[in-house]
């Protein structure tokens, strides 16, 4: 492509400069054409005037036909190869009559053979090769004689206001077309102004000032465009500070069993110990290992989700069964824990990834047991309200306190009253992103020391 089309600014100029062209073009085709026929209509109408009169002036005699030359040998007639002619003619051609300005030699009209007594126009050469409108029309006379008249007039001058017309458009159109080319290219590289300093602000945005914003200029346009791109660097800056704070969160995070297990290994290596004291050193290594792995397993369950959640298989999904082996799955740990689950509700089936809505349930009822009272219960409806599936996961444990509701979706974070409990922060984390995968909501109810309600809604399948 060429570097003059590759640009905003010539692809307006040269779309503008072949529409005006055209227009242009077609405008002075038009006034020419209008001009020349007006013109040429005006002769006509004297022609056909200057016709009407002679046939007036002719009279029949007994020998023939008589012309009052004094009425119709006048004015430019009267002249010499004037360029303004008449002849009467008979029909068998023979030339009965003359204009005075036909007077020298082999100075005639041509004879047009006609038929009828419609005028008849045309274009000739005259006797000094001039150009002349003709107009022969036949008359029958009161006394029954049949004539052609026939008058001429000279082009030359028409032509000449002609030439003068055609050669002023061919000044003053390239003239009006250059100028307006330039003030569009004025006017456009004026409208773009905007345009470019709002390229020039995105190109000084990097991750490090991903606080500044693009001004929002009057142009109703780039008005649009400002806020779509301020918008979205708000969700990249809120991007870049959420995985910021996961990733100090998760060094804070991997510190501490790390610290634990280097202190226990310091504590241990300082002295020759026993054997017990050796395995009981052991035994505290391996939880923090285990608390570690459980932690990158978790970390990297989070990435991975993420990266996958534009790719989830989504299919026809029965959410009560689903919800069913969920609960199988996790009854001994709530046996173990003197907890006992309640199941009931209707069979629904929603389009979702059984995989990971498997997942989400799980760790919100997973949650529920190990949040809870010994001898504490944890209650699970699966329903569908206003053409919505509904989950609904209510037990009596130890509850989360107001100020701390909205915040339990953030990664890493736990509640201070639930320090006590193993886990590590990531659960709810991972259960709001595949939710939100699958176009749902989360609600959470709860009240300190007497328990927590989860309300999971999600589209029917249509």
């Amino acid at each position: 492509m060429s570097p003059i089309l590759s640009s905003i600014k010539g692809r307006l100029l040269a779309l503008f400069l072949s529409a005006f062209f055209v227009v242009l073009t077609g405008l002075g085709f038009f006034l020419y054409n209008k001009l020349e026929g007006i013109v040429i209509g005006s002769i006509d109408n004297h022609l056909h005037s200057e016709v009407q009169l002679i046939a007036g002036l002719l009279e029949t005699e007994e020998e023939g036909f008589e012309l009052e030359l004094s009425e119709a040998a006048v004015g430019d007639y009267s002249v010499s190869l004037s360029g303004h002619y008449y002849q009467v003619v008979l029909p068998d051609g023979r030339i009965i009559a003359r204009s005075p300005s036909l007077s020298i030699p082999d100075a005639t009209l041509p004879v047009v053979k006609k038929t009828g007594f419609e005028p008849l126009y045309t274009t000739i050469k005259g006797p000094r090769g001039e150009p002349l409108r003709l107009l022969a029309q036949s008359f029958r006379l009161p006394a029954g004689g049949l004539v052609i008249v026939e008058a001429a007039e000279s082009l030359e001058e028409a032509e000449e206001l002609l030439r003068l017309f055609r050669n002023t458009l061919l000044v003053v159109f390239p003239a009006v077309f250059i100028i307006s080319g330039l003030g569009v290219l004025f006017i456009t590289v004026w409208s773009l102004k905007p345009l470019e300093r709002f390229s020039h602000k995105i190109g000084t945005i990097t991750e490090r000032n991903l606080n500044e914003r693009i001004e929002e200029t009057p142009c109703s346009e780039l008005r649009g465009l400002a806020k779509s791109f301020n918008t979205m660097l708000s969700r990249l800056e809120e991007s870049f500070e959420r995985q910021k704070r996961f990733f100090t969160d998760a060094s804070h995070e991997l510190r501490t069993p790390t610290a634990v297990i280097k202190s226990v290994c310091d504590v241990t290596l300082s002295r020759k110990r026993s054997a017990a004291e050796y395995e009981e050193a052991l035994l505290k290594i391996k939880r923090a290992t285990e608390k570690l792995s459980e932690l990158i397993t978790r970390v990297l369950e989070v990435s991975r989700l993420e990266s996958k959640v534009s790719s989830l298989k989504f299919e026809d999904v029965e959410l009560y069964s689903l919800t069913t082996d969920v609960i199988r799955l996790l009854e001994p740990s709530a046996t173990d824990n003197g907890i006992t689950i309640n199941l009931d509700g209707q069979r629904v089936t929603i389009r979702a990834d059984r995989e990971r809505l498997s997942e989400a349930i799980k760790n919100i009822v997973d949650n529920a047991i190990k949040y809870n009272r010994t001898g504490g219960r944890v209650d699970v409806s699966v329903r569908s309200a206003d053409g919505r599936a509904v989950i609904t996961v209510r037990d009596t444990g130890i509850g989360i306190p107001q100020d701390k509701v909205g915040r339990i979706f953030e990664r890493f974070y736990r509640v201070e009253e639930s320090r006590g409990v193993s886990g590590t922060g990531l659960g709810l984390s991972i259960v709001k992103t595949i939710i939100d995968a699958h176009r749902g909501s989360i609600e959470v109810e709860s009240e300190l020391g007497k328990g927590t309600t989860f309300k999971v809604v999600l589209p029917l399948k249509r």
